[in-house]
């Protein structure tokens, strides 16, 4: 009888087979992964250069907390999808 373990692994590696088709026409999971690496940073820098820019001190702070929480969140995302691709 296949452990838990097993299970997930077959799972997970099922998972990975669909994934890879489905982005194929994309250029593969990777290539999507790092466009959206890509758009995040974009987004990370525009909200950066709206807090430099703007002079009242409450947007500047929002802006700022935004583009952090925005960089943090987005990396969880990317260090988990890259950690599961490379299982």
């Amino acid at each position: 009888m296949p452990s838990v373990r097993d299970e997930l692994e077959r799972g997970a590696e099922v998972t990975r087979v669909v994934l890879d088709s489905a982005f194929a026409p994309w250029g593969g999971v990777r290539v999507c992964i790092d466009a959206y690496e890509t758009s995040v940073r974009t987004a990370t820098d525009f909200q950066l250069t709206v807090a430099r820019n703007v002079r009242l001190e409450p947007i500047r702070s929002f802006a700022a907390t935004c583009a952090n929480v925005t960089r943090d969140v987005a990396a969880a995302q990317l260090s988990t999808a890259r950690w599961f691709l490379d299982r």
